[in-house]
């Protein structure tokens, strides 16, 4: 796959590392679970990569509870590397910060979509987004987790939570986050593809 090493800028003065593959106006950032891998996306970028989007993947500076302000700042890097339309999807911390991301919507119209695998409502006594906040959420949204995975009860809490357009995705087993693609890599590709080009080509 071809790509190009990017520095991210971030508000605090630091940088991170990202890849870029491919250019265009459409545009997919994928943020990385805990073991901030951007290498684990591999299954379904090397599939997006031809389809003549740009894609985003970077790694954490560092390991926080407000996540999602990192992703605010690869956003708008990505939006002044030229991208018009972003989907965001992550597994597990990312999903997390792509749902909380998302909240914020509203004043970022650039996001017009968002998939989170593995994410959950809080964990270890930190709540990451109030029921307000996710009905907020205007935008198509994919949730995708394992039926045995620590999160799977909370996917299951938010997408009766959540208002229209959404859908929840469950694979058997206990995998978590981007592990899911180890035995479901053909499904999931295919589930995030369709998802991907359905919210670009219904978006305004």
């Amino acid at each position: 796959m071809n790509n190009k090493s990017v520095q991210i800028p971030l508000n605090n003065d630091k940088t991170i590392d990202g890849k870029i593959y491919g250019s265009g106006n459409n545009a997919i950032i994928f943020s990385n679970m805990d073991t901030n891998v951007q290498e684990e996306w591999d299954p379904i970028v090397e599939v997006l990569e031809p389809e003549g989007y740009m894609i985003l993947t970077y790694n954490y500076f560092d390991f926080n509870e407000k996540q999602h302000d990192t992703l605010e700042d690869v956003v708008l890097f990505t939006k002044n590397s030229g991208a018009k339309k972003i989907i965001i999807i992550g597994a597990s911390r990312g999903g997390v910060a792509s749902l909380k991301v998302a909240t914020r919507s509203v004043n970022n119209k650039s996001v017009i979509g968002v998939a989170a695998i593995s994410a959950q409502i809080e964990y270890e006594g930190t709540t990451f987004y109030s029921t307000e906040e996710l009905r907020s959420i205007k935008i198509p949204k994919l949730l995708i987790d394992s039926e045995l995975d620590g999160g799977a009860e909370d996917n299951r809490k938010m997408i009766k939570i959540l208002n229209d357009p959404k859908d929840l995705l469950f694979y058997k087993g206990d995998a978590h986050g981007t592990q899911i693609f180890e035995n479901n890599r053909e499904s999931l590709v295919k589930r995030l593809r369709d998802f991907i080009s359905s919210v670009f080509e219904n978006s305004i």
